[in-house]
């Protein structure tokens, strides 16, 4: 296990102390977890306090977030992320430690680029991988004794249809001249004659 994870799993467990302990104390509440609750209640009790962080690992972390939440739109109108990391390894005086280097993306060589979209494509395979275990677990072992209907992982679709206008001219026709209700406009007038 890497540092990071074994980071990370740590700061869950402990999470996961506060939550159990909350719920422990407060039996009357449903089964949904509210943090803003749970945060109040450990802060009160004194069961989390605040470890200050460096200043510049703070600033890292927020000039990254702000480099992935920056967006322009490209010459044909799209809106797109005006940066793209990769990740390295890079030696610190606490050891191994991965970080992101940022690219304009128009600047970005396409080697960088394919690594970037490559990261990306895999934090969502990463996301549609959990959502599909969840998924059948929960089919299988909810408390209802139902399932739900299957999920179509395909986007492609999805895709399509975020391409097609939002908005439509207010001619009451349809492109191949029916009503919008499918009633033939040019019979109808014939009929009438």
């Amino acid at each position: 296990m890497s540092r990071s994870e074994y980071k990370k799993r740590r700061g869950n467990s402990k999470m996961r102390f506060l939550m159990d302990k909350y719920a422990e104390t407060h039996l009357d509440e449903g089964p949904e977890t509210h943090p803003e609750l749970v945060a109040a209640w450990a802060i009160k009790h004194g069961l989390w306090k605040w470890v200050p962080i460096n200043p510049e690992e703070i600033l890292r972390r927020q000039l990254s977030r702000s480099l992935r939440e920056e967006y322009i739109d490209d010459p044909q109108g799209r809106t797109v992320r005006a940066f793209h990391p990769i990740i390295g390894e890079v030696m610190t005086q606490d050891g191994m430690r991965r970080l992101s280097t940022w690219y304009k993306i128009f600047d970005a060589p396409p080697k960088i680029m394919r690594q970037s979209m490559q990261l990306r494509r895999r934090a969502a395979l990463a996301d549609v991988v959990q959502l599909k275990i969840d998924f059948d677990s929960y089919n299988e072992n909810n408390i209802f004794r139902e399932a739900i209907e299957p999920l179509d992982f395909d986007f492609n679709k999805d895709i399509e249809e975020m391409k097609m206008p939002t908005e439509y001219p207010d001619t009451g026709l349809a492109e191949d001249g029916t009503d919008f209700d499918g009633t033939d406009v040019d019979n109808e007038e014939e009929d009438e004659l």
